[in-house]
This record gives C-alpha cells, sequence and structure tokens, in this order.
C-alpha cells in the first residue's frame, strides 16, 4: 500500500512538471513551444527593437566597468579604447553572421547544435553554456545586489551602520549579502515576462539606466574639475611587443563580455519580423552604442582617481564612497537614485544575457519539461549557490574571469559561421531536428558528430596554459602560450572555423543542402515559402490575419533577397 502511495505522488509530479499538460502543442523529449522554429504570428521584433535590445548590454555596468577595468590593470585610456573599438567591430561581424540562422530559420542555439553535433551530441555545447550562463548570472546578481546595498545604506541610517559579521578574507560583507539576496528577489517577476513581451520594458530600463550612469559621469567630472590625470597616464606596458599583445589582450577581454552575447544571437533573432532587422539593428549597437559606456567608465576611472586618490572602476563602489565621505541627505539621496538606476540595469542585462539565455537552454537540454519560464528561474537558483564576489576582488581577476568566457565561447562561433555559411548553403532541414529516428540526417554516427569534436578541442585547448597563467601569475608557462592566449579569441575563431570547414570539405556529412518539401511546423510565411522552395499548407497560411500576411510577406521577401 506504502509502495502504491508513493507511486502515485509521482505520478502526480510527473504530470505536474510535463509541459505537455500546458501546451497548445505537441509536446516531447525533443521538441516545446519555446524551441520550435517560431510561426509568423511570435514573430514581431524591427531594427528599434533590436537596438533596444541589445542596448540593454551595451549600457551597463558590465560595459562600464570594463573600461575602468583595462585602464587600472595596464593600459592608457586611448589604447584601452583602441580595443574597446576593435573588439566591437569583431563582435558585430560575429553577431550579424550568427544572427542569420535564426532570422532565416527561425531557431535558437540548442536547436542549432544538433545540426552540428547531432540529436545527441547537442547537448555538450548546450551543457556548457549553461554553465558559462550560471557563473554570469551569479556574477551580474552580485553587482545588482551592490546596487540594493547602496539603496538600503541611503535609506537607512541603520543598515549603513550595520557591523560586518564576515572576516575581511571573505571579499563580501553582511551588508552585501543582504543586497545580494534582495536582487535574486526581485528579480523573479521581470524573469517570469516572456522574451517577445519585454521589449517596452527594456526600452524603458536602458532609459533609466543610461540617466544614472551618465549622472554618475557628469559628477565626477565636476568634482574633479576635468578627467584627472589618469586619462593622460601612459601604459605600463614597456616595449611595442609587451604592448601589441596587452591590447590584444584587452581586444580578447572586450568580446569576451560579450561571448554568450555572441551565441545567443540566434536565439534572439529568430523573433526578427525580416533577415535583415537584425543586421543594422545589431551593427549599430554593438559598434557604436557599445563604444559609449567604457569611455565613460575610463573617464569616471581617472576622475575618482583625481578626487579620492584611486580609481574607482565599479560605479555601486562610486556610490559606497558617496555615502562614507559625507552621509548628509544630499549624498544619500544621490546614492538612492543612482543606485536605483544602477539595479534597473542589472536587472535588465541578468535577464537579456542570462536568465533568457539559461531558459532556452534548459528547454532545448529538457524540452518536455523545461521552458524559457521555467529555465530561468533555474538558472536564478544555481546562481545563489555560486560565491560571485570573489570575481569583483579586484580588477585583474574581473578581467581574467571575463576572459576565459571567451575561450570557450569563440569555437562555437567559428563552428556555427562555417557549417551554415560555407558547408551547408544556408539551408536546413528543421523536420529532422526534432526527432532521433536513424534515417534523421542529423542522427550522424549513434546521434553524434565527430567532425564538431576536433575544431572545438583546437580551438580553446592550446589556450589553457596562457588562461592558466593570466589567473594565478605563480604558474610558469612558456611566454608563447602567453602571447597566444593574448589572441584568445581571434584564435579561438578563425582556428575552429577553418578546421571545421576542412574536415567537414574532407568527409562531407549526408544530407547537406537538402530541405523540407512542405513547411511542416507552419514557420514560414508565403513570401519566405516562395524563395526557400518550401511548399506551405493553405491552413496554416490561413491562421494569419489578412493585414499580418500581406505585411510579412512583403518584408520577408525584401529580406531574403537582400
Amino acid at each position: 500500500m506504502t509502495a502504491f502511495r508513493y507511486g502515485t505522488m509521482l505520478s502526480h509530479l510527473h504530470n505536474a512538471l510535463t509541459l505537455s499538460l500546458q501546451s497548445k502543442s505537441s509536446v516531447s523529449v525533443w521538441i516545446n513551444d519555446d524551441i520550435r522554429p517560431l510561426p509568423p504570428s511570435r514573430r514581431t521584433w524591427s531594427t528599434l527593437t533590436f537596438i533596444g535590445w541589445w542596448s540593454v548590454w551595451q549600457l551597463s555596468l558590465t560595459n562600464w566597468q570594463l573600461g575602468g577595468a583595462l585602464v587600472a590593470s595596464s593600459l592608457s585610456v586611448w589604447q584601452t579604447m583602441v580595443a574597446v573599438i576593435l573588439g566591437r567591430i569583431i563582435a558585430a561581424i560575429v553577431a550579424i553572421l550568427i544572427g542569420y540562422i535564426g532570422a532565416e530559420w527561425h531557431i535558437g542555439f540548442p536547436v542549432y547544435s544538433r545540426v552540428i553535433w547531432g540529436v545527441f551530441g547537442a547537448f555538450l555545447p548546450t551543457l556548457l553554456r549553461i554553465g558559462l550562463s550560471v557563473v554570469g548570472f551569479a556574477f551580474q546578481s552580485y553587482t545588482g545586489g551592490l546596487c540594493v546595498t547602496a539603496i538600503l545604506a541611503a535609506i537607512f541610517p541603520s543598515f549603513y551602520r550595520m557591523k560586518n559579521s564576515l572576516p575581511i578574507s571573505a571579499h563580501v560583507t553582511t551588508q552585501q549579502i543582504i543586497g545580494w539576496a534582495i536582487f535574486n528577489i526581485i528579480s523573479i517577476p521581470v524573469l517570469y515576462r516572456r522574451p517577445e513581451r519585454s521589449e517596452r520594458i527594456m526600452i524603458g530600463m536602458n532609459a533609466v539606466s543610461f540617466a544614472s550612469l551618465l549622472g554618475i559621469m557628469i559628477w565626477s567630472l565636476s568634482r574633479a574639475h576635468g578627467a584627472g590625470d589618469l586619462i593622460h597616464q601612459n601604459s605600463q606596458l614597456h616595449g611595442s611587443a609587451a604592448l601589441g599583445f596587452g591590447i590584444m589582450q584587452a581586444v580578447t577581454t572586450v568580446v569576451g563580455t560579450l561571448s554568450i552575447a555572441l551565441t545567443s544571437q540566434m536565439d534572439f533573432s529568430r523573433f526578427a519580423r525580416k533577415p535583415s532587422d537584425q543586421v543594422f539593428g545589431q551593427w549599430f549597437t554593438f559598434v557604436i552604442i557599445g563604444s559609449i559606456m567604457p569611455l565613460f567608465g575610463c573617464l569616471t576611472s581617472s576622475a575618482t582617481q583625481a578626487i579620492y586618490g584611486q580609481a574607482l572602476w565599479n560605479p555601486p563602489t562610486i556610490l559606497a564612497m558617496w555615502l562614507e565621505r559625507d552621509y548628509s541627505s544630499t549624498s544619500r539621496a544621490a546614492a538612492f537614485f543612482s543606485g536605483l538606476g544602477l539595479v534597473t540595469s542589472q536587472l535588465a542585462l541578468n535577464v537579456v544575457d542570462n536568465g533568457y539565455s539559461m531558459g532556452m537552454d534548459l528547454s532545448g537540454l529538457l524540452p518536455k519539461y523545461v521552458n524559457i519560464r521555467r529555465g530561468c528561474f533555474v538558472g536564478l537558483i544555481l546562481a545563489t549557490a555560486l560565491c560571485p564576489w570573489e570575481l569583483l576582488a579586484s580588477a585583474t581577476t574581473f578581467v581574467g574571469v571575463i576572459s576565459s568566457f571567451s575561450i570557450f565561447m569563440a569555437p562555437f562561433c567559428g563552428i556555427h559561421i562555417s557549417d551554415y555559411w560555407i558547408i551547408r548553403d544556408r539551408r536546413l532541414k528543421l523536420s529532422d531536428l526534432y526527432h532521433a529516428r536513424p534515417d534523421g540526417v542529423y542522427f550522424y554516427t549513434m546521434g553524434m558528430n565527430w567532425r564538431s569534436v576536433f575544431p572545438w578541442l583546437v580551438g580553446w585547448v592550446p589556450l589553457l596554459p596562457g588562461f592558466l597563467h593570466s589567473i594565478r601569475p605563480t604558474i610558469h608557462v612558456p611566454v608563447g602560450a602567453d602571447r597566444l592566449y593574448a589572441l584568445g579569441f581571434p584564435y579561438g575563431l578563425l582556428s575552429s572555423l577553418i578546421v571545421n570547414t576542412l574536415i567537414n570539405k574532407l568527409f562531407p556529412p549526408r544530407g547537406l543542402g537538402e530541405i523540407d518539401q512542405e513547411d511542416v511546423f507552419g514557420t514560414f510565411t508565403a513570401g519566405e515559402a516562395a524563395v526557400l522552395g518550401i511548399h506551405q499548407n493553405a491552413m496554416q497560411d490561413s491562421e494569419m490575419t489578412p493585414e499580418q500576411r500581406s505585411s510579412l510577406e512583403r518584408q520577408e521577401i525584401e529580406g531574403m533577397k537582400a
């Protein structure tokens, strides 16, 4: 009787966790509503949407911290800005090329990984990106917690004077732990909202974030009567070779801050009305807007050197310094409103860069049980189990952690570009991505594609010695290892792209160039189907309103021709 009761309880729990009972369409271990090819009704993003969406990252604390951290670690301001602009250009090119996968076939990273790695092999890149997303989630949550701490300290004198019960070696205080916990709690309602319904909220968050960060920079420049001496300081790297590789390592760091976002491009570009919508939106955001915040960070870091005698590259630290030096009503009001804007920035960034990416990856890993919303909450729970305060202990540690993201993600980017643009000539068979039958073209050998393993390993294994030395300088490695690591992202991207292309040209997988003859999932508009040569069922086409059908057909035909 007891065994029967437990069996019934487990059965009820399984039914409660299974998405099929809540979904309008079929759900299995391979597909749910959030990872199936998006229908036209869910593809509503325009060029302005992409500008607003990716501005969430570009107008964030992490992008601000980047400029100040590079200046504080070794480079001059002008060298930092050269590295930022070069890194942004590289990132924009990669983002647009990968974004076309989602914009043309309306699938995301977990599903396209099945094309490259096989239907079972796709678990590897998905699990790796989940791990990196958890680290990013924890890091951004802790930074948001510092902003909450500043707000609480500005409002409550008792909180400001709260005694720290933790040792100095912990690199965190009692106040900061409380702020971190509160930030995680207020993230819950923001994570609940679906991506396609969040564009207006993100635009509002962008405006508040930019106003707060601009205000902090203006105050620092005004108080210091200029940008200070640090902005004129020469690089601490001596010799042309050391300087050149220092700048290249900074470029790697710049791209590293975007590495997870680059692999996520197809996750969001699949919401585009037409493929060209993501092109200008991402190019403008990555290169133009993306270069503003690091400059703000450099100027403010230099100004705070003149004001406080040390360069403050982390905005929450500046707010804490305001209250420490002058706990007056003026300083408290400034810290409160600035902190409110910074919390808004971190909420938006954590949702876009980590929450939604985590949700989509977990949805691809366990589609029968996890959708985007559930995946976001799982990511939040996992992130709370880490100790992210060590990541912000120093500028060098911050740069090292961010750089580590790029060495693992760069090979994925190179393989994606090679596979989609060179090997498959932008043609996919969507129906074979959602089953594990041996007759599917993406089943390969026992569900795994051996051709992708070697290019991926070539892209990051040689960088490990240099990476370990950057984290632990006491570890001695050859000079060449350090220099190769300085070229981390460009090396990983290009080496994996070249090796993947060569292997697939020598040993081509079956099914290249094959596409479905019919629109199996109701994915394409009439315009898209006509360009691709896919037959579209009349019932699928009739599910759209006449106005929507006419508009989307016109936009998609123009976009596909472009």
